[in-house]
C-alpha cells in the first residue's frame, strides 16, 4: 500500500511541475513536455505492461487538471509507450551513451507527435480530418509551439531518466522491505 501512495505521491508531483511550473514558463508550450518525457523514461526503464499502471493515471490527473479534450494525453501516452517499447526492443540499445541520445531523439520526435495529433484530433475535431491540418502543422514550424517542446524534451530527457530511475530504485527497496517484512 506504501508503493501505490508513493507512485501516486509522484505522478500528481510530476503533473503538479508542469501546471505550476513549466506551463508559467512556457505558456505557448503546445506539449506538456514534462509528462511526455517521463513517458518514454519510464517505459525505457520498467516496460510496457508494468508502465501502464504509472502512465494512464498520469495522463487522466493531467487531462481531468487541463481544460484540454479528455482523453487525448491518454490516448496519446498510450501509443507513446508501446512505440518506445517496440523501439527499445528492436534496437537493444543500451541507457548510457549514445543509447541515451537516440531515446532522448525519440522523447523529442515524441514531443513532436503529441503536438501533430493534437491538431488532428483535438477536441474541435472530435477525430475528424481538417483540410488546414496539414498547413497547421508546417505553418508552426518556425514558431515555438513545435521547436520549444523538441528542443526541451531533448534537454530534459538525462534529468528525468537519472529521477525516474532513482524513484524506481527506491521502489523497489521499499517493495522488498514489504514484502521481507524487514524493521
Amino acid at each position: 500500500m506504501k508503493i501505490f501512495f508513493l507512485r501516486l505521491l509522484f505522478i500528481l508531483s510530476l503533473v503538479f511541475f508542469e501546471f505550476s511550473f513549466f506551463d508559467v514558463l512556457f505558456p505557448r508550450m503546445a506539449a506538456p513536455v514534462i509528462l511526455i518525457v517521463s513517458i518514454v523514461v519510464w517505459t525505457l526503464l520498467v516496460g510496457f505492461p508494468r508502465v501502464l499502471y504509472m502512465v494512464i493515471p498520469l495522463s487522466a490527473f493531467f487531462d481531468i487538471a487541463s481544460s484540454g479534450s479528455l482523453g487525448s494525453l491518454t490516448l496519446y501516452a498510450v501509443l507513446l509507450s508501446y512505440a518506445t517499447s517496440f523501439l527499445s526492443r528492436r534496437l537493444l540499445a543500451e541507457h548510457h551513451g549514445t543509447g541515451m541520445v537516440l531515446y532522448a531523439l525519440f522523447a523529442s520526435l515524441g514531443s513532436f507527435g503529441y503536438v501533430v495529433f493534437n491538431l488532428l484530433f483535438g477536441q474541435e475535431n472530435s477525430f475528424s480530418w481538417r483540410a488546414d491540418a496539414f498547413t497547421e502543422v508546417f505553418s508552426a514550424v518556425a514558431t515555438s509551439k513545435l521547436l520549444l517542446p523538441i528542443f526541451l524534451s531533448a534537454l530534459l530527457f538525462p534529468i528525468l531518466h537519472r529521477v525516474i530511475w532513482r524513484v524506481e530504485a527506491y521502489m523497489s527497496v521499499v517493495a522488498q522491505r514489504e514484502i521481507l517484512q524487514v524493521k
